[in-house]
């Protein structure tokens, strides 16, 4: 075999190169469904406050398998075909990892899409890449209307963040979040659709044949200078990379990790490190639609048993400073991966003496899918 001067710096365990599979990025849930269709894939807390209730959302990998077959179905029966675009503008929920993948079943290609985006941001972003088909909140409708007209986009589904709640737990947050302003009356129109009607679809599933050099991610990245720019990503750049990721991380225990998925899904390292990752790896993926909570965070961390924490330096070093981080037992935290910014050697130690855990830096680029070391 042949041996490289920086295989000399590796972990016991991590192979000096990998065996690449050939298969659609969507093929990831298949496999992990027909390994584990009974394991909890994707499990959301949400706090109902009048009544300090914590409300449990869970959804096992063969049931996310099938809605994402579904919305697949229903993307096609309202014309959606190989090639088009369609825009993820969600915060991390269940119903956007459905999205996710049926959007790659149907042949289409997602396009990350960041819900806090201005106006003008999002015109830019949707005209550019051209996409007709958009999913988001009621509650960011009033923002897309305000551009629609100078962009392509002439199909909207609709989701709310309770939506993938059961009775009467849909009905107590739906009142909560509608104060917020996160939601919305549902507008009507002929172009408008309910994510719950899709992913009920009774359409036959398309099986779009696909490549490895298939383009199946419009990845937006504003660089160094100028607007946001797409990165085009193929099955194989996100096939490639998520395996990487595993291979790295030697020490994945495939079917036993629980991953806190609190970087955002529309964001490159949160789409490949916490959301691919986890369902590749046959893990349990714990999701945050607010990071910034950071009391919530950790009191996840602590029930939830998470073993691991992908972020950025900035949630360590709000939890390293939170008054009562120590009051919670976070010492089943395994690992963790920083990016997106420098990680002060000073925050690392201090994460790692308080959960010990190993928090390891990444460094990656959008156009890398993204991780390129760590």
């Amino acid at each position: 075999m042949t041996t490289y001067l920086w295989t000399a710096k590796y972990e016991d365990g991590v192979p000096a190169s990998l065996e690449i599979p050939h298969i659609p990025l969507c093929q990831i849930l298949s496999d992990a469904a027909a390994t584990y269709p009974n394991k909890i894939a994707l499990n959301m807390t949400l706090r109902y406050l009048p009544l300090g209730l914590k409300i449990r959302s869970t959804m096992t990998y063969s049931a996310l398998a099938a809605a994402s077959d579904r919305f697949a179905a229903g993307l096609a029966q309202l014309g959606v075909k190989k090639g088009d675009r369609v825009s993820v503008m969600l915060p991390n929920l269940p119903q956007g990892v459905v999205a996710f993948f049926g959007i790659l079943k149907a042949g289409a290609i997602v396009v990350n899409t960041n819900p806090t985006y201005t106006p003008r941001e999002l015109q830019h972003q949707l005209h550019d890449s051209g996409a007709e088909t958009i999913i988001l909140l009621s509650g960011l409708y009033e923002r897309l209307k305000q551009i629609q007209d100078q962009t392509a986009v002439k199909r909207v589904i609709i989701t709310d963040i309770p939506d993938t709640l059961g009775w009467p737990f849909n009905k107590l947050v739906a009142k909560q979040v509608r104060a917020s302003g996160l939601m919305k009356e549902l507008p009507t129109g002929a172009n408008i659709h309910r994510y719950g009607e899709l992913v009920q679809s009774t359409a036959p599933i398309p099986h779009v044949p696909t490549t490895g050099d298939d383009v199946v991610l419009f990845q937006y990245t504003g660089g160094t200078t100028g607007l946001a720019k797409a990165a085009m990503l193929t099955n194989r750049n996100l096939v490639a990379n998520v395996n990487q990721v595993i291979a790295w991380f030697c020490k994945v225990r495939p079917g036993e990790e629980k991953v806190l998925a609190a970087i955002p899904f529309f964001h490159v390292y949160g789409m490949t490190v916490a959301m691919l990752f986890a369902l590749k790896s046959g893990a349990e993926m714990v999701i945050m639609p607010d990071p910034r909570n950071i009391g919530m965070v950790l009191e996840i961390i602590q029930n939830e048993q998470i073993t691991i924490y992908p972020g950025v330096p900035a949630m360590y070093v709000a939890i390293n400073n939170h008054p009562k981080a120590k009051e919670y037992n976070l010492r089943s935290i395994r690992a963790c991966l920083s990016g997106a910014a420098a990680l002060p050697v000073e925050v690392a130690t201090q994460f790692e003496e308080l959960t010990g855990g190993k928090l390891v830096e990444g460094f990656g680029m959008t156009e890398c899918s993204p991780v390129v070391c760590a």
